[in-house]
């Protein structure tokens, strides 16, 4: 298994470096078409000073807009297959990264079976409830930090509010900040929870993994301007979050509103007179 994952990294990694080749070729093939395309304008330029310019094959030269035209594709083409490698070199290193977590669970979940084996009943059985308790935890701080959620991978119940900032007469009111949880509390969760973790401890196929996650959110909310940018986030996404909610209730509220005012017409219009009386009677009958 080892050998046929070592091979792939090798095949995936020959791909790359010819794709890398290719694009340094075509780099070269444009910055000499550059250079010729300023050599020809320098010429022309030397021409208006006087003489009579020439009208060879060789001395002539491609014209102004339609070179232009091609060096902008050709940047743009290199641009898109510059984007293109970032992007598959990402995700190769996501896969690579999830091969590597996924060796390391098989081995911890083997390690642990062979620890079964050495182990009476009684013994066996209190190791594998530990486990489930072990994977519970786990599980909850990979499912936290797969969704970006930094303080609830470390189990911090985010209150934070902030309110404002206003402006009166070009004065700044706030922000205020409300309920903010302080670093040195976050350090001491992490800790805390970094012993609960630790793959010398937790007996989960996947604790590892979990022990980074919770190192990385920790290294984000511990850090006063990687903080800062993240809680930006959260809050302009609470904000689109909450707009779309008042939307939506506006939108239904229309509707209801659209279809009562209609079906009333509706009523008047067949019931005539009557329909006053009607409406008013069906609606204290109503239960």
């Amino acid at each position: 298994m080892d050998d046929d994952f070592l091979a792939e990294i090798l095949a995936e990694e020959a791909r790359h470096e010819e794709e890398a080749a290719q694009m340094e070729a075509e780099a070269r093939e444009y910055e000499a078409m550059k250079a010729r395309q300023y050599s020809g304008n320098g010429g022309n330029a030397n021409n208006m000073g006087g003489g009579k310019p020439k009208m060879g094959g060789a001395g002539r030269t491609m014209p102004k807009s339609a070179g232009g035209g091609n060096f902008s594709k050709m940047e743009e083409e290199l641009k898109k297959k510059e984007a293109e490698k970032a992007s598959l070199q990402a995700a190769k290193e996501e896969e690579e990264q999830e091969q590597e977590a996924e060796r390391i669970r098989l081995k911890r979940e083997a390690a642990f079976e062979a620890e079964l084996k050495k182990m009476n009943e009684e013994q066996k059985k209190k190791a594998q409830q530990q486990k489930k308790k072990d994977a519970k935890i786990v599980n909850r701080i990979l499912k936290a930090s797969k969704s970006g959620k930094h303080y609830a991978v470390l189990g911090i119940r985010n209150f934070e509010l902030q309110i404002g900032p206003y402006y009166v007469f070009n004065f700044k009111i706030g922000p205020l900040v409300l309920f903010r949880v302080k670093t040195k509390a976050i350090k001491r969760i992490y800790r805390n929870l970094a012993r609960t973790v630790h793959p010398d401890k937790n007996r989960d196929g996947r604790a590892e993994e979990a022990f980074h996650a919770i190192e990385q959110s920790a290294a984000i909310l511990t850090d006063e301007k990687q903080r800062q940018d993240y809680d930006k986030k959260i809050i302009a996404s609470r904000r689109r979050r909450n707009k779309y909610a008042v939307d939506s209730v506006m939108r239904v509220s229309h509707t209801v509103w659209s279809q009562t005012a209609t079906t009333f017409k509706m009523t008047k219009k067949v019931l005539g007179p009557f329909s006053t009386p009607i409406l008013v009677v069906g609606a204290l009958i109503m239960p």
